[in-house]
């Protein structure tokens, strides 16, 4: 089977026009499987997961709380993807609300508020104290800046963040209350990339709640770039089975309509495929 899967994982890589990466484990067995998995990557918005991680640490450590009240300011204002660019200044949310909006619609004016929040320092600290040399945030998001380099948000290995979103799983670095919050605000994210191909029971299906199969993460896309990290995983008979997956692109020629298809987009759901087959058919 791993033969017939390394395979597949190396068609579908070889057939996408650019770059490519991916990094994947199987929760039960501990089987890693890649393909470029330690090459560095520019990550678009998969970048705010640490972001999130150092957020949880500075509450877990009693610096700040989830239901602290941040405020909307006019300064804030950038474009993208999300919501709290169209709404008013003034706006008043508990930290909680920001974090959710930046993870679940990757909303990018949430992420530049709280990485002012957390401190950009404080974050480049946290992915050095935890052994992630290979995960980078440069910069807060400047679209100005990223249409020249990618990098400059930024970088990360398939690898490197494969392991973050396993750790989150299986709830090391932080509390497990606080692992399982990081989950919820990354319920369903890149149901339309690596869920795209998936067996997702519909949501009146008589498959109990907790058998149903699951997926959280974290998805980022720039011109010619998309890329996710994630967890897929299933609870039955009080056992979980799954994989963490990582595919990171860039460099895709086509001009960008920013469409569902993407190539980026279906390749991602393709190796999501194989190794759902491979690990959890």
């Amino acid at each position: 089977m791993k033969v017939g899967l390394d395979k597949q994982i190396r068609e579908i890589c070889e057939a996408f026009n650019g770059r490519i990466g991916l990094a994947a484990t199987n929760l039960q067995t501990e089987e890693t499987i890649g393909y470029h998995a330690e090459e560095v990557f520019p990550t678009a918005s998969v970048i705010k997961l640490p972001v999130l991680l150092t957020l949880m640490q500075q509450v877990e450590d009693g610096l700040c709380s989830l239901d602290e009240p941040l405020m909307l300011r006019r300064a804030d204002q950038i474009g993208g993807s999300g919501l709290l660019q169209h709404l008013s200044p003034g706006l008043t949310m508990p930290i909680r609300d920001w974090a959710f909006l930046m993870m679940n619609v990757s909303d990018n004016l949430a992420t530049n508020v709280l990485i002012d929040h957390v401190g950009l320092q404080n974050v480049q600290e946290w992915l050095a104290d935890n052994q992630y040399p290979d995960v980078q945030l440069h910069r807060k998001i400047d679209f100005d800046i990223l249409k020249t380099d990618q990098n400059e948000l930024g970088t990360a290995t398939p690898a490197g963040l494969t392991r973050m979103i396993t750790a989150v799983f299986q709830q090391k670095h932080i509390s497990p209350t606080a692992c399982t919050e990081m989950l919820r605000t990354m319920n369903k994210v890149g149901a339309d990339r690596i869920g795209r191909y998936l067996p997702f029971e519909h949501w009146d299906s008589d498959v109990p709640e907790d058998e149903k199969l699951r997926l959280a993460g974290k998805t980022g896309s720039l011109v010619g770039t998309r890329a996710q990290t994630a967890v897929i995983w299933r609870d039955k008979a009080g056992e979980r089975r799954g994989f963490t997956i990582t595919v990171m692109t860039e460099g895709n020629p086509e001009p960008e309509l920013w469409n569902p298809d993407a190539p980026g987009v279906l390749a991602i759901g393709r190796l999501a495929r194989a190794i759902y087959d491979a690990w959890m058919a």
